[in-house]
């Protein structure tokens, strides 16, 4: 009997150690937590800091840069890439890419001038990318309230229909069903979604983007131009389209004819790393006409700066610590 009970109490001392080696155990995970998320938090806040001084630094340029050049081109302070450089445990790198030198997407919404013809000109850009032209099609029917699209992706999981609005972000092409992920990635460096009535910067677009004003336009006649523009780049519109390929065809339509020398929206990407974590943020930033810089829209799901491939023409510079 003594034995039984001996044994009950030695069960029972057991029982209390394990609850209390539970206890301690989820104590020390709660702990590990807290610290963890405060640790988060400090991190996310000092990250934060750094980004919001890049857009600020960038909006200063901006306005700086408007106030003492009547151009925007490959030439000027804001087309590099500043990075990455050292901060306290850590390192801040910053990109600043002009949007106005890419295809507008929204160019092909019954809102803007032209949407046939730019349809034209946005399938030039596509053939040059190897890339299915239907695509062009597609998405002239994803705008069009009168195209019966809104039926044409209910089979899609889950089903959705188009907004028939101009796209806020160019990630909204793959609701598209000719756009996967291989056709994204391929065609993303080359066009933007702005309003359906900006013009395009002919000092920033890329010579594949150059081919898509006219269809006389071919890839090394696209290449010459952008040799004739330089560095510091055209000073008006007048002066490419004073250029003999364009005298010689006169009497041929442009498929894309808003054409500027000027920027009003750019991309800023900012990346910042701290004790081996990193934040990332995409800013697209506004110039008003009286060069006052506004942010338009932030992201923080964005990986990697969308570099122009225009930028990679004009041997976008980096400045290293």
């Amino acid at each position: 009997m003594r034995f039984n009970e001996r044994g009950f109490a030695l069960i029972q001392v057991l029982l209390v150690f394990a609850l209390l080696a539970v206890i301690v155990a989820r104590l020390q995970y709660q702990q590990r937590i807290q610290i963890e998320r405060a640790y988060q938090g400090l991190f996310i806040s000092q990250a934060q800091t750094y980004i919001d001084s890049a857009e600020a630094i960038a909006k200063v340029g901006l306005k700086i840069d408007a106030e003492q050049t009547e151009t925007d081109h490959f030439g000027e302070e804001w087309n590099q890439t500043i990075g990455p450089f050292p901060v306290d445990n850590g390192l801040i790198s910053l990109e600043l890419n002009d949007l106005q030198g890419r295809f507008n997407l929204n160019w092909l919404h019954p809102n803007a001038a032209n949407p046939e013809a730019a349809a034209e000109g946005f399938k030039r850009l596509l053939l040059e990318l190897d890339l299915s032209d239907s695509i062009a099609d597609e998405l002239l029917d994803w705008f069009d309230r009168d195209s019966g699209s809104e039926f044409n992706y209910v089979d899609q999981e889950p089903g959705y229909r188009p907004s028939f609005l101009p796209m806020a972000d160019v990630s909204e092409l793959r609701l598209l069903k000719s756009v996967d992920d291989e056709t994204y990635a391929k065609l993303s460096p080359y066009v933007a979604t702005l309003g359906p009535t900006d013009e395009l910067n002919i000092n920033t677009a890329s010579s594949e983007v150059l081919m898509t004003l006219a269809s006389f336009i071919s890839k090394e006649d696209a290449d010459a131009l952008v040799d004739r523009r330089g560095e510091d780049g055209f000073g008006q519109p007048d002066d490419l389209l004073s250029d003999t390929l364009f005298q010689e065809n006169d009497d041929k339509p442009l498929y894309i004819d808003a054409l500027t020398v000027h920027s009003q929206w750019f991309d800023l990407f900012t990346e910042v790393s701290l004790d081996e974590r990193t934040l990332r943020q995409s800013s697209r930033l506004y110039r008003s006409d009286s060069g006052n810089v506004i942010v338009n829209e932030r992201s923080q799901a964005i990986r990697k700066a969308n570099r122009s491939p225009g930028d990679t023409l004009s041997g976008k510079a980096v400045t290293e610590p």
